[in-house]
């Protein structure tokens, strides 16, 4: 799993077969949260590891906008 933390959440990709998970680290709980996805009501995924560090850097950005 590869973790990224510049904001207050930190996000990490977990890859599960050929599918890649963005998720949230919780680190007091020594575990981590996959994000669902609205439209699906099911966990988020992508098929790129591109594609799930982009939507990592897109809710990076929001945070701070807060």
């Amino acid at each position: 799993m590869e973790e990224t933390g510049e904001g207050s959440i930190k996000y990490a990709i977990k890859q599960v077969g050929d599918r890649y998970y963005p998720v949230i680290v919780d680190e007091e709980a020594s575990g981590h949260y996959e994000i669902n996805n609205p439209l699906t009501g099911g966990a988020l995924s992508y098929k790129s590891a591109e594609a799930a560090e982009a939507y990592i850097q897109r809710a990076r950005a929001k945070e701070q906008q807060g």
